[in-house]
């Protein structure tokens, strides 16, 4: 189903990983995007109606984006100190400029105290359900799993590695971004149907990093491996000097290693009217194999 054209889709992180697939599939399914980042590589996002470059801590730019929107699309920042604060904020400006729809791409089991990202999303979901009861705000928040795209296919088939900063025996769920992309079409299209509903979208059952690459090595025929990284080495090696970034990362990999992470897929699959995309799926779809 297309979208009304006249509406415009504000999508917040645009330039990310999240954003970039986000943004595409919304593009696709005939709707008009503003997209916005701090990173000036929003402006290539192909088929968008307007980029805007700037700071979501900025009050002014807030804004600024929020003039041409009628219905948004907030990604959070990843790893920024201010994330409770800018998201508080967000929804405040999208009541003040009447947006018509307000989805939040949360995380999944948002109460899990020892992620401090984690932390963050729940004090704004928070702040959207006291509005949401407080006047007539119409809202949708979306608590995806770790997402797919976090492991590279094709970045393992070049090294025959998958370097990961938690232990090689801990199962985390899935959930392709696609198929976060289409829920949030789906919602768009009908707002008033899923109107401050909370949906967990799981896509897949827990999975070690070492059950990840014998599925990419029975896809492949390659024989990678599951590289093990002490966090500080993992940093260093993505170049990560914000200290924030730092700690949110050793709260990841301490939670993930001491816990790992995991949820049900029955919300997806209800939400998709299909099963939702299987890791396996999404390892042949990055390396286009049938």
């Amino acid at each position: 189903m297309e979208s009304e054209m006249n509406e415009m889709i504000l999508v917040t992180s645009a330039a990310g990983n999240t954003g970039r697939i986000m943004v595409q599939k919304l593009v696709e399914a005939g709707f008009d995007v503003l997209a916005t980042d701090i990173d000036p590589r929003v402006k290539k996002l192909p088929g968008i109606k307007k980029a805007m470059v700037g700071d979501l801590t900025d009050f002014y730019f807030l804004d600024e984006v929020m003039e041409d929107a009628t219905m948004v699309v907030y990604i959070p920042p990843l790893f920024s100190p201010e994330e409770t604060l800018i998201g508080q904020k967000i929804i405040d400006k999208a009541i003040d400029y009447d947006i018509e729809h307000f989805i939040f791409v949360s995380v999944i089991h948002p109460n899990l105290t020892s992620l401090m990202q984690h932390i963050a999303k729940r004090d704004v979901e928070e702040q959207l359900i006291y509005k949401g009861m407080e006047i007539e705000f119409s809202y949708t928040i979306l608590q995806p799993m770790h997402y797919m795209h976090n492991f590279d296919p094709q970045l393992v088939a070049k090294t025959n590695e998958y370097r990961i900063f938690y232990d090689l025996d801990s199962p985390v769920g899935y959930v392709a971004t696609e198929d976060v992309a289409e829920v949030v079409i789906k919602i768009l299209n009908d707002p008033e149907k899923h109107n401050k509903a909370t949906y967990e979208l799981v896509g897949t059952e827990a999975y070690t990093p070492n059950e990840l690459v014998d599925m990419f090595n029975q896809i492949t025929g390659k024989k990678a491996k599951a590289v093990f990284l002490f966090i500080d080495e993992f940093l260093n090696e993505i170049d990560a000097t914000d200290l924030y970034v730092r700690a949110g990362f050793r709260h990841l990999a301490y939670a993930y290693t001491s816990w790992g992470l995991d949820g049900n897929t029955n919300v997806l699959t209800w939400l998709l009217g299909r099963e939702p995309t299987s890791f396996e799926e999404y390892v042949k779809m990055k390396l286009n194999k049938k």
